[in-house]
């Protein structure tokens, strides 16, 4: 496990990132972090509290898709897919 803020976890479906409660910028800072890390990995779900506009021009630059998905209740979920 790497040292990010925010809770970061492996499940079934791949690596996840819950960034909802931190303040800016740690929401993208973490999300960009966990993207470093998981060189190997295709797919990131990210738990967001909002949707983070900001954080998509770095996805592109970085090679990386992200999609909105269906989340709980108050909850921006994505998924970024490595792009090919």
């Amino acid at each position: 496990m790497i040292d990010i803020p925010g809770k970061y976890w492996r499940a079934s479906d791949g690596i996840h990132i819950d960034v909802r409660g931190l303040s800016a910028p740690e929401p993208m800072v973490s999300i960009l972090r966990v993207i470093e890390a998981h060189e190997a990995e295709n797919t990131i779900q990210v738990h967001h509290f909002c949707d983070p506009i900001y954080l998509y021009p770095e996805l592109t630059e970085r090679g990386w898709s992200c999609e909105i998905i269906p989340g709980e209740p108050d909850e921006v979920r994505l998924v970024l897919t490595r792009d090919k």
